[in-house]
C-alpha cells in the first residue's frame, strides 16, 4: 500500500479509451517503512525520482482507502500552514493511523 495525492482525474476521449475506469494523475509519497517514536504513525515525505516529483498516471480502481495526512512540526506550528496549502508547504507528515477503524486495520501488521 502507498500514500499518493490526487491531482488530476480525468476520462481519456472516446477514440483513445482504452480504460474501462476514469485516470488519475497522483503524485506518490514515500513508503510506509519509517514510524515517528512518539505516535507510532507512520512517516512519509514526497517521493522523488531524479530530484523531480515521483508521478504517475494510474486507474482509479486501484484506490484503495482515503488517508489522512498531518504535516510534521516542532514544538510550534508554521502560521504560514493552512489547509489548502499544507500539502505544499509541510516537507515531512505523519499518515493518521486512528482516523477509523478501517484505516487503523490497514495500516497495523
Amino acid at each position: 500500500m502507498r500514500i499518493m495525492q490526487v491531482c488530476i482525474i480525468f476520462k481519456l476521449p472516446d477514440h483513445l479509451r482504452r480504460y474501462p475506469h476514469p485516470l488519475v494523475y497522483v503524485e506518490w509519497f514515500t513508503s510506509l517503512h519509517h514510524h515517528d517514536p512518539v505516535s507510532g504513525q507512520f512517516i512519509v515525505t514526497c517521493s522523488t525520482c531524479n530530484h523531480q516529483p515521483n508521478v504517475s498516471v494510474i486507474s482509479v480502481n486501484r484506490f484503495v482507502c482515503p488517508c489522512h495526512l498531518q504535516g510534521q512540526c516542532g514544538k510550534q506550528i508554521s502560521s504560514d500552514w493552512l489547509l489548502d496549502n499544507v500539502l505544499e508547504m509541510a516537507s515531512t507528515f505523519l499518515v493518521n493511523s486512528y482516523i477509523d477503524l478501517d484505516t487503523f486495520m490497514a495500516l497495523c501488521d
